[in-house]
């Protein structure tokens, strides 16, 4: 993959970042806890695609197949490997819970009071932990050959599984992001954060192929594809949501759009869009920049950079105080570094991984 000088130079840069990160956090949340729970928040909900991405896309595998696998695996698996530190990320911003949800201080006048309580919202937390590493684990050791999907008698668990990461992060959007605003609600929003997750994840996978030895060029385009077909999806999902509740006008819906439009994070929203959906549809809609290892990984570095300012944009402006626009950066950059570190060290030893010896099935079209 690399030589070992540029692999201990990524390493040792990687510590740097984090360290620095760390003592960034710590320096924050000396000065102003609210500020760095936010913080913390906004880095969890972006780099926790890393590994969501990676289970969905080796269970849509197992499932219906693709000569891609054979040369993306090793990415995948790395990026699958991040899941227990990416999935427990979580509790240094959920440890500061009456600082993000104002429905931990008066929720009696809430009439879903039931559902957002704070002994609920953590066993769902853990509920969500339990079914992700479990996926997560499945994806690594199942018992698949090098660049094949799971036989047939077991792709049944692949089915649940994806059924189980679908509602999962269904109702861990609505848990972490909706209920910043207790009472709005949107049946798509769901759907919105769960294709934000996979493009993240799938952006950094496909930026690692890029800029990796040559891969197959087919491969490389039915990657694009996907990414290319779930970027227009959460566009979609995004304008239709926002289309339908200007268009109400209701006064327990449109103050979400309000707020953020108003607020000194509104330019988050046109790095989002621009970035994350204008820049890459045109870039990729033309055939050969799907083969194009260049333009790939342009676009793929566009959409991180856009999914970073769509959290940002989801958040911090539910907060009339926050924290210090560095201290966003280091959450970033702490969180982001240890993941970085595990899936470079999963990546580089991917082929150490032990391999369960199982028939390659073919079939024949009529």
């Amino acid at each position: 993959m690399m030589n070992n000088r540029v692999w201990l130079g990524l390493n040792v840069g990687a510590l740097v970042l984090l360290a620095g990160g760390v003592l960034g956090c710590a320096i924050g949340a000396s000065t102003g806890r609210s500020g760095f729970f936010q913080a913390w928040l906004c880095s969890y909900l972006f780099w926790l695609g890393v590994p969501l991405a990676g289970v969905t896309l080796v269970l849509v595998h197992d499932l219906s197949g693709g000569g891609w696998m054979a040369s993306a695996r090793p990415v995948i698996e790395a990026a699958v490997s991040t899941m227990p530190l990416a999935s427990l990320a979580g509790i240094p911003a959920f440890l500061g819970l009456r600082y993000l949800y104002t429905w931990t201080h008066s929720p009696a006048h809430l009439a879903n009071a039931f559902y957002l309580n704070s002994s609920d919202f953590l066993i769902r937390y853990a509920a969500y932990l339990v079914i992700w590493n479990l996926a997560a684990a499945f994806a690594l050791w199942g018992p698949r050959a090098q660049g094949g999907p799971i036989s047939p008698s077991l792709s049944w668990l692949s089915g649940i599984g994806l059924v189980a990461l679908a509602f999962s992060t269904g109702f861990a959007s609505i848990d972490w992001i909706l209920s910043l605003e207790p009472t709005f609600w949107s049946s798509a929003f769901p759907y919105a954060q769960a294709a934000s997750w996979f493009n993240t994840g799938l952006a950094l996978i496909l930026l690692a192929i890029a800029i990796s030895p040559p891969v197959a060029p087919e491969h490389l385009a039915d990657l694009v594809k996907i990414l290319l077909a779930t970027t227009i999806f959460w566009a979609y999902v995004e304008f239709v949501q926002f289309l339908i509740i200007w268009e109400e006008n209701l006064k327990t819906e449109i103050p979400w759009y309000v707020k953020r439009l108003s607020s000194v994070w509104h330019p988050a929203i046109d790095v989002s869009v621009v970035f994350g959906f204008v820049v890459p549809f045109f870039l990729l809609l033309w055939s050969p920049a799907k083969r194009n290892r260049g333009i790939v990984a342009l676009a793929c570095a566009l959409i991180l950079i856009s999914r970073v300012a769509d959290k940002f944009w989801l958040v911090l402006p539910e907060f009339s105080e926050g924290g210090p626009f560095w201290l966003d950066i280091a959450a970033f950059v702490a969180l982001g570094a240890a993941i970085m570190l595990i899936f470079g060290w999963g990546w580089r030893y991917a082929h150490l991984r032990p391999r369960a010896r199982v028939p390659i099935w073919t079939t024949d079209h009529g």
